[in-house]
């Protein structure tokens, strides 16, 4: 969601695909990460790579939904 929230926004005021595709990588990840280590500082709860790496795949469907709708205008 921090992805889409962040990258889609960018992407479409510039149309520059790395102008979009980066910050929605960095947010999503960042969102992750602190996210996680909120987690693992929770009494009864630890850091849980499965879902880290199940947001990162969210990531990347952003990022790939970027990617079509920069080549799927022409």
């Amino acid at each position: 969601m921090v992805a889409a929230l962040v990258g889609l926004p960018a992407y479409l005021e510039s149309l520059n695909l790395f102008s979009g595709l980066w910050p929605a990588i960095t947010a999503g990840l960042l969102a992750a990460g602190i996210k996680e280590m909120c987690d693992d500082n929770t009494e009864g709860n630890n850091w849980d790579w499965r879902d880290f790496a199940a947001t990162a795949v969210g990531v990347l469907v952003v990022a790939l939904f970027i990617i079509a709708l920069h080549f799927g205008k022409g």
